[in-house]
């Protein structure tokens, strides 16, 4: 009995402890001259959806829910948001190679289309990101006007890779 409360006053110390290394959080006062908007037309309908169920984890600037303070839950959240931002990060988006940007419109489709995103763990809590239908559909017609400029204003080789032979 005595072991058990050395473990659970060791462990007790422990959880307070972790609560004092916090990662860094990934808000930006100042908005970026490479971001998505700066660079191509957003209506506002899409840039409300990109806000509302994007923006969290793919971009520079997070809404932190209350649990992020709490670890080891603040740094699983970092890590979605790096691996998210690593993904597509629309504050910096105008900084990709062209290929990357237009790979990445048809990326943001596929995801869109196959329920992938927002991710199904994020809408358990955050219920209000969750896409209708018609934005789902907007959002993609959007993406697919924006792939259509990009090949109208660029040539095809900057922005698909030529297939091996």
């Amino acid at each position: 009995m005595k072991a058990l409360k050395w473990i659970l006053l060791v462990l007790a110390v422990v959880v307070v402890i972790v609560q004092f290394i916090r990662p860094e959080k990934n808000i930006s006062k100042e908005p970026t001259s490479i971001a998505l908007a700066q660079h191509f037309p957003v209506p506002q309908t899409i840039q409300s959806v990109l806000q509302r169920s994007c923006n969290d984890c793919h971009s520079n600037n997070t809404v932190y829910p209350w649990y992020a303070e709490i670890q080891p839950l603040g740094w699983w959240l970092n890590k979605h948001i790096r691996d998210g931002k690593r993904g597509v990060n629309f504050d910096e988006y105008a900084g990709y190679r062209l290929m990357k940007q237009y790979h990445r419109f048809n990326d943001i489709i596929e995801q869109v289309q196959e329920d992938k995103m927002p991710f199904p763990s994020y809408l358990l809590i955050h219920r209000y990101a969750k896409l209708a239908p018609e934005e789902k559909n907007e959002l993609v017609q959007w993406c697919t006007a924006m792939r259509d400029s990009m090949k109208a204003k660029f040539p095809v080789d900057s922005l698909e890779r030529k297939p091996r032979k």
